[in-house]
């Protein structure tokens, strides 16, 4: 039987919403029968069962990019520090100059972006000093071995580049969306822990017990890091290690695939960047409005705007004539300090003091 594979980004979807990783499936599988790609039994044993007004609106647009410029930009960077660690055969100090001879044969529309992220990735580089030890690498993994009647679960994830320091590995993962992560989002991202979990597992890594993960951001220049120890408390789950810690959040990710969850976990920040909202009923309502109709949605939003700007203008001026406007919860009133006039929201809730017990220690925290 043909193996079940799983890469990281399906296991992304399904750790993050269900229903994502479920609508994509589809979407996917359908988009590789349009094309004359292969589709694998998996995939055609679920379509069997879909709603067919949801494979008809599927297949309305199917031929339509769910990709952006952005992430086209994406994966012509990525494509492109491929070919430029190849031909320069890994050496750092080559890479500035290989880009400098072939970024002007790039596609024109996105040449302007692509030399933005190639100058930063040139200026990360130069500051990368470890052992490289693979340039985009696949490494898999069997979860569950073939039995007499299922097929096997393969986990995989391509590696931008891994390194290698002084008992530790170095993982550098390109990214070149806006978005800017901090150094806890980096360490609790399914990409990070998966990717650093992956390579735990293998042979010849498993004396190793560090793993140094970098986001090397190429739109702005700057980097988010995590450390994951694989022996080391898992910070969010006293107990257990980490190596212990990611592998439930891996396998749960695998079960719920098993499964064929397709479960809605609706976020608003987590729906406004699924490609799947289109299609999905259970998104969060003011993303899935966004994407319905964004010229709709700005244009009540600029209207929206400046009824609130007239709204808290007057109730400002209430407030400065005859005192704070009560809520059930919340009360408007004027802001402290008092030098210069200006208004918000108060918690009626919050202790008033000074409270007077004598206890100065106590006392202070009214004040």
């Amino acid at each position: 039987m043909k193996p079940i594979v799983l890469d990281r980004t399906r296991l992304g979807q399904y750790a993050t919403c269900p229903r994502q990783a479920y609508l994509a499936m589809i979407w996917e599988a359908l988009k590789a029968k349009a094309n004359g790609l292969e589709t694998f039994p998996w995939e055609k044993e679920r379509i069997i069962n879909v709603d067919p007004k949801l494979i008809e609106a599927m297949k309305a647009v199917i031929h339509q990019s769910t990709d952006s410029l952005l992430r086209e930009c994406g994966t012509e960077i990525h494509d492109l520090l491929k070919q430029a660690f190849d031909e320069c055969k890994n050496n750092l100090n080559l890479i500035p100059e290989w880009f400098v001879d072939n970024l002007p044969k790039i596609k024109p529309n996105i040449q302007p972006m692509a030399i933005r992220h190639a100058r930063h990735a040139a200026d990360l580089l130069s500051e990368y000093h470890v052992n490289i030890l693979a340039v985009e690498h696949q490494v898999s993994l069997v979860i569950h071995p073939e039995t007499a009647t299922t097929p096997a679960v393969i986990v995989t994830m391509r590696y931008d580049l891994i390194g290698s320091g002084k008992g530790n590995l170095h993982v550098m993962d390109w990214k070149t969306g806006f978005k800017r992560l901090t150094n806890q989002e980096a360490a609790e991202s399914f990409q990070a822990e998966f990717g650093a979990w992956l390579l735990f597992q293998q042979e010849p890594y498993k004396e190793i017990n560090l793993l140094h993960w970098w986001y090397f951001e190429t739109m702005w220049g700057t980097k988010a890091y995590a450390r994951f120890d694989r022996l080391e408390e898992h910070p969010r789950l006293p107990g257990l290690t980490t190596e212990v810690a990611i592998q439930g959040r891996v396998l749960s990710a695998v079960d719920l695939f098993l499964k064929n969850c397709k479960d809605a976990w609706p976020l608003p920040y987590s729906c406004s960047w699924c490609e799947m909202i289109r299609f999905c009923p259970n998104a969060d309502m003011s993303a899935k409005e966004i994407a319905d109709d964004p010229k709709a949605y700005v244009d009540r939003l600029v209207v929206v705007t400046e009824w609130l700007k007239r709204q808290k203008a007057a109730a400002t001026a209430w407030i400065k004539g005859k005192g704070p406007l009560a809520g059930t919860k919340v009360a408007y009133t004027r802001k402290v300090p008092q030098a210069k006039f200006s208004a918000g929201f108060e918690d009626l809730q919050k202790p008033k003091g000074p409270a007077k017990t004598g206890d100065d220690s106590i006392d202070g925290h009214f004040k």
